[in-house]
């Protein structure tokens, strides 16, 4: 089992690499809130490549057996970021959604199959 660590000094690129590398038939994109609102729906920004993940005291792990879903409340709640998860079908990435029960193991296996 391979577990990822996530504390506040990561930068973004580094823990996208390392998410990557761990499951490669999966893509995350991680967001924050926008400043503004368009029409009264709130508007998302990807984080700079270089920008920390968060606070200091920071330290959450996930592993092949942690949801989608899972993974998604932890990032928002513990550290504010909105993620996207991905999984490769042929050349494209769609968007987990209907599936985010799954763990990010069984996601990756899926897709793998179907690549």
């Amino acid at each position: 089992m391979v577990t990822l660590k996530i504390d506040g000094q990561k930068s973004v690129s580094d823990f996208k690499k390392e998410f990557n590398h761990t499951f490669p038939f999966l893509k995350i994109e991680l967001l924050k809130k926008a400043s503004n609102e368009v029409k009264g729906k709130m508007s998302y920004v990807a984080l700079a490549p270089n920008q920390p993940l968060g606070k200091d005291s920071i330290h959450l792990e996930i592993d092949d057996q942690t949801s989608v879903s899972r993974l998604k409340t932890l990032l928002l709640d513990e550290l504010g970021i909105v993620c996207h998860v991905y999984r490769k079908s042929g050349s494209i990435w769609i968007e987990i959604s209907l599936t985010d029960d799954w763990s990010l193991g069984k996601q990756n296996n899926e897709a793998e199959q179907m690549n």
